[in-house]
């Protein structure tokens, strides 16, 4: 049985395939560093399958419980993706708990597409102030 999950971010996860370290597009390849970033982590549990990534531009950011220090309109990206497994990501009643966890700290590059300004290059789950992706079970 599988399950479908959501992933929220301001972080430019944008899967633009460029994956040479030596191309010139250092601003694509940064962009999908991030978004393999995301997946490995994802994949510490279990095999993401059906990935698909959107932009969503001009997004009241307040409406995905993202941290305090963001507000307004602003581009979030979003992350779609089936786990082959239910419940891999559960602890108690959090269905999202491994998840959230797993990725807390992580390190991206900012400076991209980003709409928003980082205090931390880290992806933040918890932090009230700085939470910047967020994780649903769908």
């Amino acid at each position: 049985m599988t399950q479908s999950y959501t992933i929220y971010t301001l972080v430019d996860i944008t899967n633009s395939n460029v994956t040479n370290s030596k191309s010139l597009n250092t601003h694509g390849y940064n962009q999908q560093q991030n978004l393999n970033t995301l997946l490995q982590l994802i994949s510490l549990r279990s095999q993401p399958i059906e990935v698909q990534i959107s932009k969503l531009m001009t997004q009241d950011v307040v409406k995905y419980g993202f941290g305090k220090q963001f507000n307004g309109l602003h581009t979030v990206w979003k992350l779609d993706f089936i786990s082959e497994h239910t419940d891999v990501f559960n602890k108690d009643t959090n269905g999202v708990y491994l998840l959230e966890h797993d990725c807390d700290g992580a390190a991206f590059t900012a400076k991209l597409d980003e709409t928003v300004t980082f205090k931390l290059n880290t992806f933040e789950a918890f932090n009230k102030d700085t939470v910047n992706i967020r994780f649903l079970k769908v």
